[in-house]
């Protein structure tokens, strides 16, 4: 099937190898957690999640996004991320948190190709 093609359903059924990446040190041991609390979990646990510790949520896609090249990976964060907003619009303020003030947060996006 041709990537174009692709919808987002069909991108977050993937499996993501985040052990692997953990074993290869491009995320960490907290990343690996909290990718395991969130990963493949039905909104209804994910949006507390999200509110409770919503930029560290952020922070880790965005990490996944600057340090992982991987096409199929990629995609599959951009999909959470696109579902994450869709399910709730007013979450996009979850990037502007102090928190992450010290990010650019607009450069993970920008690079991806």
């Amino acid at each position: 099937m041709d990537h174009a093609e692709l919808t987002t359903e069909q991108v977050l059924k993937r499996d993501i190898p985040w052990e692997s990446y953990m074993a290869n040190k491009l995320i960490s041991g907290t990343c690996l957690q909290l990718l395991r609390r969130y990963d493949h979990k039905p909104e209804s646990q994910r949006g507390p999640l999200l509110d409770e510790d919503g930029p560290s949520y952020v922070r880790v896609f965005l990490n996944i996004l600057r340090n992982i090249s991987k096409e199929d990976t990629v995609e599959y964060v951009l999909a959470l991320i696109d579902e994450m907003l869709a399910v709730n619009p007013k979450r996009a303020a979850l990037f502007y948190d102090n928190s992450l003030s010290g990010e650019d947060i607009y450069d993970p996006f920008l690079n991806c190709s």
